[in-house]
């Protein structure tokens, strides 16, 4: 499974970033968010545009994989 990283990242640049992945990766990823929680809305809100769905990862917090069913 691709793993992204976004630390580093600035919160307007993750949006053109997921989108890119949203559209070109394969299904499911994981994205490292760490613990920002306005990262993690960022990556919902462009997981949505895509009809896809967010979840995290169990056991590490700030992880979140995004993926095609709930």
């Amino acid at each position: 499974m691709k793993v992204v990283d976004l630390h580093g990242l600035r919160h307007r640049d993750v949006y053109g970033a997921l989108e890119k992945l949203c559209t070109e990766e394969d299904i499911p990823f994981v994205v490292i968010t760490g613990n920002s929680s306005s990262m993690k809305r960022i990556v919902a809100e462009v997981a949505k545009i895509f009809n896809l769905y967010v979840r995290e990862q169990l056991g590490n917090t700030g992880r979140v994989v995004i993926c095609e069913s709930r």
